[in-house]
C-alpha cells in the first residue's frame, strides 16, 4: 500500500513544471508586499513628527546665522587692526623678488639688512661681477639668475636669467665682463659674454664657449680674475685641478696629491692660486706666461705649513700679497706671501688665532681689508672678525635660515650676501659700517 507521503512525492516529481513557477510567483508577491509595508511605515513616522523636523531646521538656521555673525566680526576686526598687526599675520606668505623689510624678520638681528627671494630652487653659488654691476646666482634651478646690483634695493629688483636647458650650474666665477660656469649633468665648462647694453636681438648676453671638463666628479669651484689670462677649475671629491685659456682650451692638469681638494682661490692679479685640502698643507702655485702673454704653465712655488688638521677654506687679500686660511682645528691664520720664495724664504704667519665659534667651513675677506666673515656650518653660526688681529666683532645664530651654501662680499664692502637651501638671499651689514648706539 502506498503511503500519503510517497504519493505527494510522486505528484511533485510528475508536476514539477507547475509547482516551481507557482513558488516563484508566491515569493515575489511576499517580497513586494513586505517592501510596501516598510515604506508606508517610514512615511508615517516622518509625517507624524513635524515638530522634530522643524526643530532640526531651526538648529541649522541658527548655526548659519552664528557663522555669518562670526565672519562679520572677523572682518570688522581685521579692518580695525593696525597695519603692523596685519603685516605680522602675513609673515608666512611666500617671499617674492621684492625686498623684505628687516622689521619683518623675527627675531631681527641688527646686522641683517634685508632678505629677498633669490631663486625658486636651493642656491649653491653667489658671485658679484668684477665691476659690481651684477649679482649672479646658481643652484639646482636650470638657469643662472642675474640681478642688477643697482636695482637690488628697489621694488622689484631687475633681473634676467641665463638659460641652461636640461642642466644646472654648480659653480660660478667672473672674468672681464665674462661669466664662467660649470654644468652638473653634462660636466662642461661654459662662458657667457655679458654686455653693458642690449644687442640687436634685445639680449644682454651671448653664449661664449662650451667645452667638456673631462673630469669624473663635479667641478664645485671656478677661479678667475679680470687680470688673469687663465681659468682654474677643481672639485671637492678628488685632487685634480685644471687650467684653461680664456677661450676654453685646456692648458694643464694638476694633481695636488692631497687626497681631495675642498676649494681653491686665485689672487686678484692672477699670479698665484692655492688649494684648501684634506691634508694639513696649503700648496701655492704660480702661473707663468709666454712672451705673447698667453699661459705657459703653473708650478708649485710655496707651501703653508704648521697645521695639525685639514684646511677648510682660504682667500687672498685684494692686493694679492696675503692669504687667509681656516682649518678644522678652529684656527684662523693670516699669512704674508710677499716673500722672496726664489731664495727659499718661507711665507710669514702674521697671526694665528682660535675662532670663537669653532672651525670655519668658509671664510671671505671684505674688499676693503677690514673684516673677515666666517661660517661654522655644523653650529649654524655666522661671525665677523677684525682682519687686523682676528678678534671677534659679532656673531649671529643662523640656525633658522637652514644650510648656507655660499657667501660673498659686495664690491663696496658694505654687505655680506649669502644664500642656501631656503632659496633666499640674506644681506648682512658690515659691522664696522653700522653706527654704534
Amino acid at each position: 500500500m502506498v503511503s500519503l507521503e510517497e504519493l505527494y512525492v510522486d505528484i511533485a516529481i510528475d508536476y514539477w513544471h507547475i509547482f516551481i513557477p507557482l513558488i516563484l510567483v508566491f515569493a515575489s508577491v511576499l517580497y513586494f508586499a513586505s517592501k510596501k509595508t516598510h515604506n508606508g511605515s517610514s512615511s508615517n513616522k516622518s509625517s507624524s513628527s513635524p515638530e522634530l523636523k522643524s526643530n532640526t531646521n531651526n538648529k541649522k538656521s541658527k548655526q548659519q546665522k552664528d557663522q555669518t555673525k562670526g565672519k562679520e566680526k572677523e572682518k570688522e576686526k581685521s579692518q580695525s587692526s593696525p597695519p603692523q598687526q596685519q603685516q605680522q599675520e602675513n609673515t608666512n606668505e611666500t617671499v617674492n623678488n621684492t625686498i623684505s623689510s628687516p622689521n619683518s624678520t623675527t627675531p631681527q638681528h641688527p646686522l641683517l639688512f634685508l632678505k629677498m627671494k633669490g631663486m625658486s630652487e636651493p642656491i649653491e653659488c653667489i658671485r658679484f661681477s668684477s665691476n659690481g654691476k651684477y649679482l649672479s646666482l646658481c643652484g639646482t634651478e636650470r638657469s643662472i639668475r642675474m640681478f642688477l646690483s643697482d636695482s637690488i634695493f628697489s621694488k622689484p629688483p631687475q633681473s634676467f636669467n641665463l638659460q641652461l636647458p636640461f642642466d644646472n650650474a654648480t659653480a660660478l666665477s667672473w672674468g672681464n665682463n665674462v661669466l664662467y660656469a660649470s654644468l652638473n649633468d653634462s660636466k662642461k665648462l661654459i662662458s657667457f659674454n655679458i654686455f653693458d647694453q642690449k644687442n640687436s636681438l634685445g639680449k644682454s648676453y651671448e653664449l661664449g664657449f662650451t667645452v667638456p671638463l673631462d673630469q669624473k666628479n663635479n667641478v664645485t669651484c671656478i677661479c678667475s680674475s679680470p687680470n688673469a689670462q687663465y681659468i682654474l677649475t677643481c672639485g671637492n671629491q678628488d685632487s685634480i685641478a685644471k687650467i684653461w685659456t680664456l677661450k676654453g682650451q685646456l692648458v694643464q692638469s694638476i694633481n695636488t696629491g692631497q687626497i681631495k681638494n675642498f676649494t681653491a682661490a686665485m689672487s686678484n692679479d692672477g699670479r698665484f692660486f692655492a688649494f684648501a685640502s684634506f691634508t694639513s698643507e696649503v700648496k701655492i702655485y704660480e702661473t707663468f706666461l709666454k712672451k705673447d702673454g698667453s699661459v705657459d704653465q703653473s708650478r708649485r712655488v710655496m707651501s703653508l705649513s704648521g697645521y695639525k688638521t685639514c684646511v677648510y677654506s682660504l682667500c687672498f687679500s685684494p692686493d694679492s700679497t696675503k692669504l687667509l686660511t681656516s682649518s678644522k682645528d678652529g684656527l684662523i691664520k693670516y699669512w704674508n706671501i710677499n716673500v722672496r720664495y726664489q731664495d727659499i724664504v718661507d711665507p710669514e704667519c702674521i697671526y694665528s688665532v682660535s675662532s670663537d665659534i669653532g672651525p670655519l667651513s668658509s671664510v671671505a675677506l671684505s674688499p676693503d681689508c677690514s673684516v673677515i666673515a666666517g661660517i661654522n656650518v655644523d653650529q649654524s653660526c655666522l661671525a665677523f672678525f677684525n682682519l687686523s688681529d682676528g678678534a671677534l666683532i659679532a656673531s649671529v645664530d643662523i640656525d633658522s635660515l637652514g644650510r648656507i651654501n655660499s657667501m660673498c662680499w659686495s664690491p663696496d664692502s658694505k654687505y655680506l650676501v649669502m644664500g642656501g637651501n631656503d632659496k633666499l638671499l640674506y644681506f648682512w651689514s658690515n659691522p664696522k659700517s653700522v653706527p654704534k648706539k
